[in-house]
């Protein structure tokens, strides 16, 4: 009997570099991966979509069990949360809780809220590896705000209404193709969500819902 093939694509990180950098990056892809594509994006003068974010996030989903959301305040993107290394605010849904969501209740499903001192840290952490990668200090002066503001209610509306609710009437497609524990990460720009990864089951540990294994690109 043929084996099937799983056509799925299988993102591996999304990384800041200079264009002299990307021939680079290209030739590593491809060394672990001979069919990998690199699909690069131009965030040079004027975009800056890295600091010009309102905010970023991870929605986890592992079917007819929970959904998971983790978000990232103004400023900061969604590399941090696909690594694991920064979280302001995090969520746990019940399955079958999921269609009685909406952003005047999602916080009874909160599990986690930086306090105010701990942001500052996440903050300073966020600009200086913002200046390590080239970034100038007058390009991230009042990018990062100095206090935490959670998460918007027109912010929760959009996760809610076009990833969570629209991922949970397609449960039954996606369990048929093996996509049974993913998540979903981007950013939000200009009030607007921009998913731009989609990540499968292997690439998370089995502690939780978000941690890549030993940082290894799969």
């Amino acid at each position: 009997m043929p084996k099937q093939v799983n056509n799925q694509l299988c993102g591996v990180e999304g990384r800041f570099a200079r264009k002299s950098d990307v021939e680079g990056y290209i030739k590593r892809v491809k060394e672990k991966n001979p069919k990998g594509v690199v699909v690069c994006i131009d965030t040079e003068e004027g975009t800056h979509e890295k600091i010009k974010t309102d905010g970023a996030f991870n929605v986890y989903i592992q079917l007819y069990d929970r959904v998971f959301i983790d978000y990232l305040g103004k400023g900061f993107d969604m590399g941090a949360i696909t690594k694991g290394k920064e979280i302001h605010e995090s969520w746990v849904i019940d399955w079958e809780d999921v269609l009685f969501l909406n952003a005047n209740n999602i916080n009874r499903e909160r599990i986690f809220l930086i306090s105010q001192s701990d942001y500052l840290e996440s903050a300073r952490r966020r600009v200086t590896h913002l200046l390590n990668i080239g970034y100038k200090p007058e390009d991230i002066k009042g990018k990062i705000p100095k206090n935490y503001f959670p998460m918007s209610s027109t912010i929760k509306d959009m996760l809610i209404n076009e990833i969570i609710v629209p991922l949970y009437f397609q449960k039954n497609k996606l369990q048929e193709v093996g996509l049974k524990s993913f998540g979903v990460q981007g950013m939000i720009i200009n009030n607007r969500l921009f998913p731009i990864e989609v990540n499968r089951e292997e690439r998370f540990s089995t502690r939780g819902f978000y941690d890549k294994k030993d940082e290894l690109e799969k």
